[in-house]
């Protein structure tokens, strides 16, 4: 038993410790505070599993507990608790590798609006611009949005001073401040990055950075 103690313990200090990494990762994502690469890393790779493990640990050492007090602490009890960790660690792993949205659910999440003032009436390659993006950009849209081939795209790489832009469902966004020279993971900037996004975002994830035009 108290080994069992100890074990709980060091599980709750390790899930306190991962819980404000866990949200210092996230505004370094969001809002730079740390590189956004290793925010990346640690807030999608890493830091969930050590939540889990360690929540996993901590609960179910007091759920037993209260079981004990309830004098539920029998073979119901145990499978109760177990099938419920099963299906919680299962049902995580699905979701986070396994589980990609479908092309109705993306489509839904598709629809965002960018509105920018744009101070010149020629728009320039560093313009933002006003687009309302659904999964594929209109014909109305093309003819008023700067058009991007992919290797005009290519240019803007992040790397050596180039800012980082990437397209996703035929938008191409400014998303310099979360690729650190130029990738983001393994994903690299200049390019249509619509099925790797797909694997681990929804749309509106990057709905918040600018809108520099379409990809042709």
């Amino acid at each position: 038993m108290d080994n069992l103690v100890k074990i709980d313990r060091l599980s709750a200090w390790v899930l306190f410790a991962s819980m404000l990494l866990y949200f210092i990762s996230g505004y370094g994502m969001t809002k730079g505070i740390i590189s956004p690469s290793l925010a990346g890393r640690l807030h999608l790779s890493y830091l969930t599993y050590v939540v889990m493990a360690s929540f996993v640990v901590h609960t179910s050492y007091a759920i037993h507990l209260a079981f004990k007090r309830w004098e539920m602490w029998g073979v119901a009890g145990k499978f109760i608790l177990f099938a419920f960790y099963i299906i919680f660690v299962s049902s995580f792993v699905y979701v986070d590798r396994v589980y990609k949205p479908s092309q109705t659910q993306k489509n839904v999440n598709a629809t965002s609006v960018k509105e920018v003032e744009v101070e010149d009436e020629e728009e320039n390659e560093d313009t933002p611009v006003q687009i309302t993006q659904t999964s594929k950009p209109s014909q109305t849209q093309t003819s008023s949005q700067k058009t991007f081939t992919a290797d005009e795209l290519s240019k803007y790489d992040g790397q050596d001073g180039n800012k980082a832009y990437v397209a996703v469902d035929g938008a191409v966004y400014d998303v310099t401040p979360v690729f650190e020279n130029g990738s983001h993971f393994d994903h690299l900037a200049g390019r249509d990055l619509s099925n790797q996004f797909y694997s681990r975002h929804v749309k509106s994830s990057i709905s918040k950075y600018p809108v520099m035009g379409i990809l042709k």
